[in-house]
């Protein structure tokens, strides 16, 4: 068989993935606007469902078309889901500003079953009217119904969403890469799920007006008028329908356990098939799911081993503006192990400026080296950093690096060693408005005082790691939910000043 053929399942396979990929794109740019987000969602879906039955019509036409039919319902829907989800996101920054462990379980209880709903509705609602014209109120009906019903599969989706995120964090050299995956991979599962769900409904509707149509004389212009009452007939209708259950379930083979019948049944579904055919049948219904499962487990298994490495390292430090020898390398990891009395599991790394691209210039900077900085920091690249005096000059907050006085015995050194952070009368105003969510919940009196985030490195310490010895240099620990390892921290500072 030729795999190059434009119908080979091989192709139909790479078709699909890029129509996928150019749909999620599409639908990202469309929700750039915000408000535009519950109409892009509405003509992903109604697009993505198409591709996922086989029905190749093409991408941006079909997801204009269905962008512009829905727009104004789709719309209004998304804005009350909005609306709930700002008043969700408020809700959980009020309760992490004042403390997990603090806030009453009632609460904590309430906003997480109010989350999980709201999630869910938003994740139902616009497949829903991508594939059905419904009024408000119905839509949201329709949105619980399937919520109920497709539970333990929608779960499973948000795990993989959540999952995806976490990602794009961790791994944010990757973001590219990592969205277009984990995007087209929840899309396709997504449509799969709804796609199964409505041909259900479908198909039970289908049936009832079948068995309507047998068991009276059914004539759309006589009920119109009344002649005739359907809803009087819907008890024998379902008596019809359990007894048409029961000769189906007579005629189903149920020996054996859930997993025996499904190979016999598939067995069966293969017995008069050609080789091209079951190869046909397996791309079609079985690759995406075999391709899903492989991609999870690698991710599992790159996370456990990212994971494990992350908890047996000690301290992973950055240069900026300075260079240190190598046996300063070694001073800062192999030897500060052996000090320490580490397992020999356990690691130390120190990347000089190659690896830790981040400069600055006592008379100039680049506004992107903050940003890059701060991602740095943010991602978990560094614990703590060794800085020229102009580099902490330029990148001495609080935003980026640690009360050092947390972590160095405060005895042992002077005012003079520490480098101070000192609020500017423009942040204070700034800070007294209330401008982030985070201030307008403080409920504390707000400390304005300089907190010192650096130590002052003297000669023996310079000479030690090999630096210049014309400059002075700080050190200072990375401010990040990832970099709080105080034990460890301080064993550095004591290891390196011989306290």
């Amino acid at each position: 068989m030729n795999i190059l053929r434009p119908d080979s399942p091989v192709m139909n396979f790479l078709s699909t993935v890029a129509d996928l990929i150019i749909l999620n794109l599409l639908c990202l740019i469309c929700c750039i606007p915000i408000v535009t987000i519950g109409a892009a969602y509405t003509a992903k879906y109604y697009v993505a469902m198409k591709i996922v039955r086989g029905e190749g019509t093409g991408v941006i036409i079909p997801f204009f078309k269905s962008f512009a039919s829905n727009f104004k319902q789709a719309t209004i829907i998304w804005i009350i889901q909005l609306i709930a989800i700002a008043v969700i996101v408020i809700d959980w920054l009020f309760t992490v500003s004042n403390g997990w462990s603090e806030t009453v379980f009632a609460f904590k209880l309430g906003i997480i079953l109010i989350s999980a709903f709201v999630l869910m509705l938003t994740i139902c609602i616009f497949p829903a009217l991508a594939r059905y014209k419904m009024t408000l109120p119905q839509s949201y009906k329709m949105a619980l119904t399937l919520s109920f019903i497709r539970f333990i599969p929608l779960m499973l989706i948000v795990l993989l969403f959540a999952g995806s995120v976490i990602a794009c964090i961790w791994y944010a050299q990757w973001f590219p890469i990592i969205y277009i995956f984990c995007s087209c991979t929840i899309t396709y599962f997504v449509s799969l799920v709804f796609i199964k769900q409505f041909d259900k409904l479908e198909k039970a509707q289908a049936d009832k007006i079948k068995a309507l149509q047998e068991q009276v004389d059914y004539n759309p212009e006589v009920d119109a008028v009344g002649n005739v009452s359907i809803a009087s007939a819907k008890k024998d209708v379902k008596e019809l329908e359990e007894e048409l259950n029961k000769e189906e379930e007579k005629k189903e083979d149920k020996s054996g356990n859930k997993v025996t019948r499904f190979f016999r049944t598939e067995k069966e579904k293969l017995i008069d098939l050609s080789n091209k055919q079951k190869l046909e049948y397996f791309a079609q219904y079985y690759l995406p799911v075999v391709l899903l499962i492989i991609g999870l487990l690698v991710a599992v298994v790159w996370y456990s081993i990212d994971i494990y490495k992350s908890n047996m390292l000690v301290a992973k430090g950055g240069l900026i503006n300075c260079q240190i020898s190598d046996e300063g390398k070694d001073y800062l990891t192999t030897d500060f192990l052996a000090w320490g009395g580490y397992k020999k599991s356990r690691t130390a790394v120190i990347m000089d400026s190659d690896e830790f691209d981040i400069k600055t210039d006592i008379d100039f900077e680049e506004s992107y080296l903050d940003l890059t900085l701060r991602a740095a920091i943010m991602t978990g690249e560094v614990d703590y950093l060794i800085l020229r005096e102009d580099a902490i000059d330029n990148y001495g907050t609080t935003d980026y690096f640690q009360d050092i006085s947390a972590i160095a015995a405060s005895d042992k050194f002077t005012e003079d060693d520490y480098y101070y952070y000192v609020m500017t009368e423009e942040e204070i105003a700034k800070s007294k408005q209330g401008k982030s969510i985070n201030d307008f919940f403080s409920t504390g009196k707000k400390n304005y005082d300089p907190v010192p985030i650096a130590l002052k490195l003297n000669d023996e310490v310079e000479k030690r790691l090999g630096l210049d010895e014309q400059y002075t240099y700080y050190i200072a620990f990375a401010n990040s939910i990832g970099a709080s390892k105080n034990d460890d921290y301080a064993k550095l500072i004591s290891y390196l000043f011989d306290l």
